[in-house]
């Protein structure tokens, strides 16, 4: 996933955490992963059922018993006593138990595109994380930059060159910043929350994310996702469901038929007191096809499977190239703020500084360029973000890890 190559920040006294740290403690004990292997574990239930065979079936019958005359009381009773079996035919008991199998597999597959939607949150949220510790940090230095100008401002009021009322308004810069630093920091800490909730902990057991936001790991070839697009769980399942809906038609075919039914018993003659083995067939008569519903069902399914595959194709093709193309164009932000607009900005507000100092320049001057500096900054850490963020998107969509 992306940061997971960047380069380690030295470690602060507080523990910190990587992303990597992050995806392994998802995979292990994100409380929704847990719940779906229960799923797994029913399925499974499922597909012993379909393999087990019917039970026989033992039957009693009396005859000849409580009427008038001879046949009074249980003296002439005719008693039979039989063992049945049903004996299903052909493909039922295989087609059954294929269809739960395949089942299981399409289970499989959508617990691998669950996987994926946790590991990409999990990579979203400490995307998230690292980007408002540097908003956290641009607040400090508004901070700072609000009291180094409240301080030039007391010189030049004391110095009787510039009216007292600019010294008032640097008060209020001081605390409209402080506020700022202030909220940031109530972000910051629900970040982390947000973080730890990725994998069920109810509170941080960490004070930082370990990366470098501005670092943006490369991207391969266009072409390259575009292909690792086919491959994808999103479109394996399907393929998936596909094979599953063929079984089903299998099945359906071979439910026409369920079987036919053996038997064998004694039975005891009250009259004469003789014992006699009797033996049973029963089977359906296939006179209708009973299935022909099911059997439609199931074919129009397997052919919907797949079109809902080529449908779902075109919509992730259109994605990736939004994505690829918003890619590279925050890609190409970042590095204009990053290597010319900044320090050229930085440049500027130096000099708005000395000339702030000497009196050249006045209060209004000094504070749009500290803004516009704070306001480049801010632009940068949302570019870098939604750099990270729509690589995340990327490898989501394509199942690839393209951080190297």
């Amino acid at each position: 996933m992306t940061l997971l190559a960047l380069p380690a920040i030295g470690r602060a006294q507080t523990p910190a955490i990587t992303l990597r740290d992050a995806l392994a403690r998802t995979l292990d004990s994100n409380p929704d992963l847990t719940a779906y292997s229960y799923v797994l574990k029913a399925q499974d239930g499922r597909v012993l059922q379909a393999g087990l065979r019917p039970n026989p079936t033992i039957g009693a019958q009396v005859e000849n018993a409580l009427g008038t005359g001879e046949v009074k009381g249980f003296d002439s009773a005719d008693v039979t006593l039989s063992l049945s079996q049903v004996i299903e035919l052909g493909e039922l008991r295989p087609s059954r138990i294929a269809v739960a199998e395949l089942e299981r597999d399409g289970l499989e597959v959508e617990g691998g595109v669950r996987r994926l939607d946790t590991v990409a949150e999990t990579a979203r949220r400490f995307v998230s994380l690292v980007a408002q510790q540097e908003e956290h940090k641009l607040t400090h230095l508004a901070v700072e930059l609000a009291e180094k100008t409240a301080s030039a401002v007391d010189r030049r009021v004391a110095a009787a060159k510039s009216p007292v009322a600019e010294r008032d308004r640097a008060a209020v810069a001081i605390e409209r910043a402080k506020n700022d630093d202030a909220h940031a920091e109530h972000e910051l800490l629900t970040a982390r929350y947000a973080l730890a909730a990725a994998w069920g902990a109810s509170s941080p057991d960490f004070e930082t994310a370990n990366a470098d936001l501005y670092k943006l790991p490369g991207t391969t070839s266009y072409e390259a996702l575009l292909a690792a697009l086919e491959k994808t769980p999103d479109l394996t399942r399907y393929l998936s469901e596909a094979r599953l809906r063929d079984a089903e038609v299998k099945l359906a075919i071979a439910s026409r038929f369920e079987g036919f039914q053996v038997g064998a018993g004694v039975r005891r003659l009250g009259a004469s007191n003789d014992t006699g083995l009797i033996f049973s067939f029963q089977m359906p008569l296939p006179i209708r096809n009973r299935n022909q519903g099911l059997i439609a069902e199931a074919e129009a399914r397997r052919e919907g499977s797949a079109a809902e595959r080529e449908a779902a194709l075109v919509k992730a093709r259109t994605q990736l190239f939004g994505y690829y193309r918003e890619l590279l164009d925050r890609q190409r932000e970042v590095s204009v703020l990053s290597e010319r607009a900044l320090p050229r900005m930085q440049s500027a507000l130096d000099n708005t500084n000395y000339a702030y100092e000497r009196g050249r320049y006045g209060y209004l001057e000094l504070i749009d360029a500290q803004r516009e500096l704070l306001d480049l900054k801010r632009a940068q850490i949302e570019a870098a973000q939604q750099y990270h963020l729509t690589l995340i998107e990327i490898e989501r969509l394509t199942g690839t890890a393209l951080s190297r």
